[in-house]
């Protein structure tokens, strides 16, 4: 069964793998840090319970492949499933 994804999912995801909340910017995005690799990511901060944008969504994949923190096809299943592949919580 397919989960509705929503930015509050994708914010637990980054919880996980051990972003931190950061400021609100001016346009109303939340920065996410990763303090171990540096990588950033913004998040609507207003819309916890909508569906992530298609641009947010294909940033944060980028950079959480280029950082090593997820492969592509984690965050695809992620991204489908609402939740990770058995692998992958296991790996990380």
């Amino acid at each position: 069964m397919a989960v509705r994804l929503t930015n509050e999912l994708v914010a637990r995801l980054l919880m996980n793998l051990g972003f931190e909340q950061g400021r609100v910017t001016e346009r109303n995005q939340r920065v996410w840090l990763h303090p171990e690799s540096g990588c950033l990511g913004l998040l609507p901060a207003n819309k916890a319970q909508e569906v992530p944008r298609p641009a947010d969504l294909v940033g944060l994949k980028d950079q959480l492949e280029l950082y090593g923190l997820m492969d592509e096809q984690d965050f695809d299943y992620f991204a489908a499933a609402g939740s990770l592949p058995v692998r992958s919580v296991a790996s990380h």
